[in-house]
């Protein structure tokens, strides 16, 4: 049902309208003018109505492309913001709301070879403002290689590595890492996931599980990371994860 559907996603189309918007007043105005236009007003009945997040994000997007005057930005001069209007909806549609490319080119109404377009070269004005440290927390030595291969051919820098979960606390604690790489397992049989409990009570970064189990992961489990790589690695998506993790922040 419509109300059901709407009542789920109004956090999100909020976050959405403020952060491209500019500031929370016209974000706050443009979803109350999509919740007039499409659900409180009664339709017409061979109206079509939204059914989904995606056909509900696209509405707005599209309050908000016309919306007049063009959207000022009041927040600090961040690098999210020196981005074009729309390079910061595609990139905030990708890293933070995480909608896979295709929903992200309905809701922009622009080509999959468009939108390739508009998140590299976003990704490459951004490059200087990713690169961050890094601490790897492993569970076996060969695939913290891999990850280290991969992280420094991104221009970011291993700060520390960890093979423990009291290990990782305390490098976590001294270097404050921008990115944390953990494995699942650990090198002496602890958790990766309860480091990152430990972790998070007293340093926010983001973060990326690496595990063999990402499917059984992914149920039932306080705290689920937002982005998690299965092995075996495969370098292309590891530096996507990455990419995605490091510009959530950035566009968050």
């Amino acid at each position: 049902m419509l109300y059901e559907l709407v009542t789920k996603e109004l956090p999100y189309l909020r976050r959405y309208a403020r952060v491209i918007s500019g500031n929370q007043m016209t974000g706050d105005l443009c979803v109350e003018t999509l919740l007039l236009e499409h659900v409180i007003t009664p339709q017409a009945s061979d109206a079509h109505l939204p059914k989904d997040r995606i056909e509900l994000f696209a509405l707005l997007d599209e309050i908000l492309v016309n919306l007049a005057p063009a959207p000022s930005l009041t927040e600090p001069n961040t690098a999210f913001q020196r981005l074009s209007f729309l390079s910061r909806r595609a990139l905030f549609l990708t890293a933070v709301e995480q909608l896979d490319p295709t929903a992200v080119e309905m809701i922009l109404k622009v080509r999959p070879h468009d939108l390739t377009v508009i998140m590299n070269e976003t990704e490459k004005r951004l490059a200087s403002s990713l690169a961050t440290d890094v601490l790897i927390v492993k569970g076996t030595g060969r695939i913290a290689l891999q990850l280290q291969e991969i992280v420094e051919s991104l221009g970011h820098r291993i700060i520390a590595q960890a093979n423990t979960r009291g290990d990782a606390v305390r490098e976590a604690r001294a270097t404050r890492p921008g990115l944390m790489l953990v494995e699942s397992q650990l090198a002496d049989g602890s958790s990766g996931f309860g480091a990152l409990d430990d972790i998070r009570k007293f340093h926010k970064a983001p973060s990326i599980v690496i595990t063999s189990l990402q499917d059984r992961m992914r149920i039932g489990r306080d705290n689920e990371p937002a982005f998690l790589v299965s092995t075996p690695l495969q370098v292309d998506h590891v530096k996507s994860v990455i990419c995605r993790a490091l510009l959530a922040v950035i566009a968050g």
